[in-house]
């Protein structure tokens, strides 16, 4: 990710996780399914808005880049979970 932002839907999926981007992205589509990809492919084709002017995956996108996303509060940035990391015991 260049810059921080976040260019894609799927980039962004990769960065919440699967329950968390599909529990978001219900706030941004009617359209949200039980799989990723059958979600993905729903929110780049669907506009967000009457006028056309973005579809709901690029206002999604959009709203993770501006440090929102809808469903939560304004000033509340969703991060993903830190890495799990293993050591090894001796």
């Amino acid at each position: 990710m260049r810059n921080g932002k976040m260019k894609t839907l799927h980039g962004l999926y990769k960065t919440l996780g699967r329950d968390l981007f599909l529990e978001l992205a219900k706030n941004y589509s009617d359209h949200v399914h039980d799989t990723i990809d059958a979600t993905l492919d729903e929110m780049e084709c669907r506009w967000f808005d009457a006028a056309h002017t973005i579809t709901e995956a690029d206002k999604m996108v959009e709203d993770y880049n501006r440090g929102r996303l809808l469903g939560y509060d304004v000033g509340v940035t969703v991060t993903a979970a830190p890495a799990m990391k293993m050591e090894v015991m001796s």
